[in-house]
């Protein structure tokens, strides 16, 4: 169990409450975050456990976290939504968040890409016409996005089991700051 620096949650229960607030449960009040995932993790609560990542982190890493993930997973960096993503990671910027959101919308809904791309649109920042007032996105549907692009990845694959453990590590290595 790593070090969460980069995490604003003080209590699982809270943290919890942010992944699905009809389903908190008690054992998690009290417990530190990464102590319940830990928890989490040893009762065989994958998918459970990658979505209470994603929501530990702050938008703008959670969807480096999703992006090195579906990396590791098999996704080319070649892909176009896997570029337009290493590019706002690398400058996340306005006009790189909405042509994440265009390439997306002209992908299938149902794949990892355009949940990723989804997920950078929603991080921060306005989610109205430019020329509108802005209009700010819930703060857990980024974290919700990811997650779902990761498991989307994940259960494609050969060994869904293995590619999710390997992404709650890279989730926990983002949440240690490196």
């Amino acid at each position: 169990m790593g070090d969460w620096t980069l995490s604003t949650w003080a209590d699982a229960a809270q943290l919890a409450a942010s992944v699905n607030r009809r389903e908190v449960p008690d054992e998690a009040r009290g417990v530190a975050p990464a102590a319940w995932f830990a928890k989490l993790r040893e009762a065989g609560e994958m998918t459970y456990a990658v979505n209470y990542i994603a929501h530990a982190m702050p938008r703008y890493e959670c969807v480096v976290w999703a992006v090195r993930a579906l990396i590791d997973i098999g996704i080319a960096r070649s892909d176009p939504a896997m570029v337009a993503a290493l590019r706002w990671i690398d400058s996340p910027n306005d006009k790189l968040r909405r042509a994440a959101h265009d390439l997306g919308a002209g992908l299938d809904d149902e794949t990892p890409q355009a949940l990723l791309c989804e997920a950078i649109f929603l991080s921060g920042g306005s989610i109205s016409e430019e020329d509108l007032p802005a209009i700010q996105p819930p703060p857990d549907v980024c974290a919700k996005l990811a997650a779902a692009a990761v498991l989307t990845a994940a259960f494609a694959g050969k060994d869904p089991q293995a590619d999710i453990a390997r992404s709650l590590q890279i989730g926990e290595t983002v949440l240690a700051g490196a």
